[in-house]
């Protein structure tokens, strides 16, 4: 008899959470705004996820160096809010169905190893987005995005410079929009990702301005109103003053030192 396979009993809570090498600013504001954009995004499609960042994975009980750490990940099947300090693979149900890597100072890692580790983790679609390409560059790109295939596993299926490329796992695009230190990466839908998904703070400044428009609008109306009633009211003293004056000038015309008719 074969032995049964043994579940590893290496722990989460005895593995690191941090590698204490930190990561550049323009990386944590790309993906402070990106996650909580897929989040929302997933939510409102009725898919159930858990979207984290920066967290490490580990896909090897024998090896704890063996990790990586998505600046953007889905979990299908979960939901949040969670408190994994770090995920083992061998726990996992699903693995991730989407990360999202922003190549950072240690270039050859996030180019070479990254797509290796991501591989073994079995991420479906991995992202890669290059925010110091250049026009100049000749190994460099914007965009990376690589698929999981059945008998091949993780394959690089487009390389683009353009400024959004479109994830299968979203459902919806990648864009960059901004310069410098304001690049930020949005998601986008129609079918050339013309159309960015609102952020929380866009969303909220467009129901702040509908409620000042509809203030406004009542505001508008409610003067516009009491206008009305004011015009009613000054007629309708206009007439009263008329028929008082009427009425008088009727009296006058009938009273005793009114001038009679003379017969002929």
């Amino acid at each position: 008899m074969k032995p049964s396979a043994r579940k590893p009993t290496v722990s989460a809570l005895d593995l690191p959470d941090t590698d204490n090498m930190g990561e550049s600013i323009l990386q944590t504001l790309i993906s402070e705004l990106l996650r909580p954009l897929i989040a929302r995004w997933m939510r409102d499609r009725g898919e159930r996820a858990f979207v984290g960042a920066d967290q490490f994975f580990y896909y090897d009980p024998k090896d704890i160096t063996r990790r990586i750490a998505p600046d953007v990940y889905v979990l299908p099947g979960l939901e949040g809010p969670r408190e994994e300090r770090v995920w083992c693979t061998w726990d996992l149900v699903e693995p991730p169905s989407f990360a999202f890597e922003i190549v950072g100072r240690d270039v050859a890692k996030d180019y070479e190893d990254a797509p290796i580790d991501y591989k073994n983790i079995g991420v479906r679609e991995l992202i890669v987005y290059d925010p110091d390409w250049t026009l100049r560059s000749r190994r460099r790109v914007r965009w990376q995005v690589w698929q999981k295939v059945k008998k091949r596993g993780l394959v690089r299926v487009l390389q683009s410079n353009e400024d959004r490329v479109e994830s299968s796992a979203l459902g919806c695009w990648l864009r960059v929009v901004g310069e410098g230190g304001a690049r930020r990466v949005r998601l986008a839908t129609g079918r050339f990702g013309e159309e960015l998904v609102a952020t929380d703070e866009e969303l909220a400044a467009r129901t702040n301005d509908a409620i000042a428009r509809e203030e406004a609008e009542r505001a508008r109306r409610e003067t516009a109103e009491r206008d009305r009633e004011a015009a009613t009211l000054a007629k309708e003293a206009a007439i009263r003053e008329r028929d008082v004056l009427a009425a008088k000038l009727a009296a006058l015309a009938k009273g005793p030192n009114s001038p009679k008719r003379t017969r002929h």
